[in-house]
């Protein structure tokens, strides 16, 4: 499984996984790591120097403060009622996470999948799936609940969706994960467990309507980078 190019993956997974079709190496040296995901890294420093000083103690689970972070948070209704500071609160509202719960979700997400594929494709194209899928299921998931929201379809959870505040990075993470299953060859493995891992998760925690935006991010990245970016021939060594 080792080769003179680096760690390849090999046999029937290795077409299933990115970037493990034999032109490059997954990693490159170790040691310009810092520097590869100088991105990555810098995002979660940023987001957490700024959860820490604005949350408080909600019975064991730390919340933003919300009333200090209002103009800077997305909501759906803004959409109709003042659409260029909804646009303005996408580049804002990715960096505050609403509690430790997200935040926590979040680094993991990452600097499991995000810090992989600034790695392997680059910051510029790393902050471009992030923000951009972002955008993506934000305008997308907004867009469809006026639509459906209160007519044709009253819900108490889309009463929800429409009177809460959104924010944080998990759906620019899922829009980078959906990067990542667009580089491989066989990319519906990696869309299909991710896809699982959203399901389970609304099932035992969400129960919102935070799965649109998951879900519409995770598209937006897998068909921006499967179909726009022209992939690099290896990695950052």
């Amino acid at each position: 499984m080792t080769t003179t190019s680096g760690f390849v993956l090999r046999g029937r997974l290795a077409s299933y996984i990115p970037w493990t079709d034999g032109t490059g190496r997954i990693v490159g040296s170790w040691r310009r790591l810092p520097v590869a995901v100088a991105w990555s890294v810098g995002y979660l420093v940023l987001s957490w120097l700024l959860f820490v000083p604005l949350s408080y103690d909600d019975g064991g689970k730390y919340k933003i403060d919300e009333e200090r972070v209002d103009p800077y948070i997305y909501r759906i209704p803004d959409l109709s009622d003042d659409f260029f500071h909804a646009l303005g609160t996408l580049v804002t509202a990715p960096f505050l996470n609403h509690d430790s719960v997200q935040l926590i979700y979040v680094t993991l997400l990452m600097l499991l999948f995000g810090a992989i594929f600034e790695i392997r494709e680059g910051a510029r194209t790393a902050v471009l799936i992030f923000f951009g899928s972002t955008f993506f299921a934000a305008i997308f998931g907004g867009v469809v609940l006026h639509l459906i929201y209160p007519e044709p379809w009253d819900a108490s959870f889309l009463e929800t969706a429409w009177e809460r505040t959104w924010s944080g990075g998990s759906a620019g993470c899922f829009g980078l994960m959906g990067g990542l299953a667009g580089r491989a060859r066989r990319p519906w493995l990696l869309l299909g467990a991710f896809g699982l891992w959203e399901i389970f998760i609304e099932y035992v925690n969400l129960r919102s309507y935070t799965t649109v935006f998951h879900f519409a991010a995770l598209f937006a990245g897998f068909m921006v980078v499967r179909y726009l970016i022209p992939p690099r021939s290896r990695g950052y060594g």
